[in-house]
């Protein structure tokens, strides 16, 4: 009896341990813009050494090239079922029904909302559903280098635009640097616009359109208009603006200003972290963050967030399930703690829309030796979403920077270049 008992043990266990090492683990494939791959790389490692079930491949491509790449993955069908994706494209993404909305296949995820910064809620959301995770989520903020502003005569960063022109017409006549400003405006680059609605966003009325979504941006005295004329006013009148930035793009700026060729600059929050980096730059130490000039010190709060495609969803439950094991391991909690966010922003300095994580001593301590936590919390605390997030929104942002690029160069005037982005609008709305 005993005998028998054994070999019937065995037997189920030789079919258990023939269906284990027969079943082939799940392959997802999961497209990302370059940055810091070796990161991504191990995070995946430690993902699939928890589900062992499951097997990720990383595609990686340039950011400047992410949407149209990706546009042209979606179309063709290019197996893809996780992506990195943006408050600039959801729109045109969940339109076209690239991405699917997660709380249609995981409804657990609803639970994160109330952990979640409101602009960043505000740009995963698409017709009233959730599509994404968050990957990070920050704000734009205002950079100076701090010894540059002492040479200057100037105990403390501008807190207006005219103070801005005044601080930099000093650094330039003292010869401190011939340029004191620089901006990443190559007009392909995704952060243009960010840019350009962060110091709209700083105007009490920085409303780019009405309740229709018609734009009113184009009108003369608009904040928008403001900021335009300050941009070519700085680029052609006083000087004081670069104009290689017409060609530049983050990683550029970032090391013309560690090397000390700009005082002052408008970059995602992350980059104070890596330009006050011991060793990293030349200048590194010197680099202080500003609340963004202007009348309320408004900017944009932007998210880049983990998606599951269609084409994911197609697939079947298997394959649902292990994207929700993903998606939940990346944005959100893993034994109750948001770890793979937690360690972007303690190796990167990324930014989060994890609200909790504010209270995390181990942040606050990480933020301080580079940043400014309680400025940073300020900052936050006035962000807004992008205005009139449309499915062409992105394309169209793609022309508005064509056409500001014509103002800088001095092809028209501001307020022209801001009616032709605003023609182009009303063009792609019918």
């Amino acid at each position: 009896m005993h005998v028998r008992a054994l070999v019937a043990s065995l037997a189920v266990l030789m079919l258990t341990a023939t269906a284990a090492l027969g079943a082939a683990p799940v392959q997802l494939t999961f497209t990302v813009w370059s940055y810091s791959t070796d990161v991504i790389l191990d995070n995946i490692k430690k993902f699939e050494a928890r589900y062992p079930g499951i097997k990720v491949s990383l595609q990686d491509f340039a950011w400047e090239k992410y949407t149209d790449v990706m546009t042209a993955r979606f179309v063709g069908k290019t197996p893809t079922d996780l992506a990195y994706s943006s408050d600039h494209w959801l729109q045109q993404w969940a339109a076209a029904n690239w991405i699917v909305p997660l709380e249609d296949y995981f409804p657990q995820v609803k639970a994160y909302k109330p952990d979640f910064a409101p602009y960043a809620i505000e740009g995963m959301t698409y017709r009233g559903k959730l599509y994404g995770l968050p990957y990070y989520a920050d704000t734009i903020i205002f950079i100076y280098n701090e010894e540059m502003l002492k040479r200057a005569g100037f105990t403390k960063p501008p807190a207006t635009w005219d103070e801005v022109t005044r601080m930099a017409l000093a650094m330039k006549e003292k010869k401190i640097v011939e340029y004191p400003i620089m901006f990443q405006f190559q007009d392909i680059t995704p952060w243009y616009i960010e840019v350009f609605l962060s110091m709209v966003y700083s105007y009490k009325n920085y409303q780019m359109f009405d309740a229709s979504l018609n734009p009113i941006f184009d009108r003369e005295g608009t904040a928008a208009h403001k900021v335009a004329q300050w941009l070519v006013d700085g680029m052609r009148k006083h000087k004081i603006i670069n104009p290689a930035s017409l060609e530049t793009t983050e990683i550029p700026l970032v090391k013309a200003m560690g090397a000390g060729q700009v005082a002052f600059a408008v970059l995602p929050k992350y980059n104070l972290a890596d330009l006050n980096t011991p060793g990293a730059h030349a200048q590194a130490g010197k680099f202080k963050m500003a609340l963004m000039p202007g009348e309320t010190h408004g900017t944009v709060g932007f998210v880049r967030f983990y998606a599951m495609t269609k084409m994911a969803a197609d697939r079947g439950k298997a394959v649902q399930d292990a994207a929700w094991k993903f998606l939940e391991y990346f944005g959100g909690k893993t034994d109750g703690k948001f770890v793979v966010v937690k360690r972007w922003a303690l190796e990167k300095g990324l930014g989060f829309a994890q609200l909790p994580l504010y209270q995390d001593p181990e942040i606050r301590a990480a933020i301080n030796k580079w940043g400014n936590v309680s400025l940073e919390e300020e900052q936050a605390k006035v962000a807004r979403a992008k205005e009139a997030l449309t499915p062409f929104w992105g394309t169209w942002s793609l022309e508005f920077q064509k056409e500001m690029n014509k103002a800088l160069l001095g092809q028209k005037s501001a307020l022209d270049a801001l009616k032709a982005a605003a023609a182009k609008w009303k063009e792609m709305k019918k």
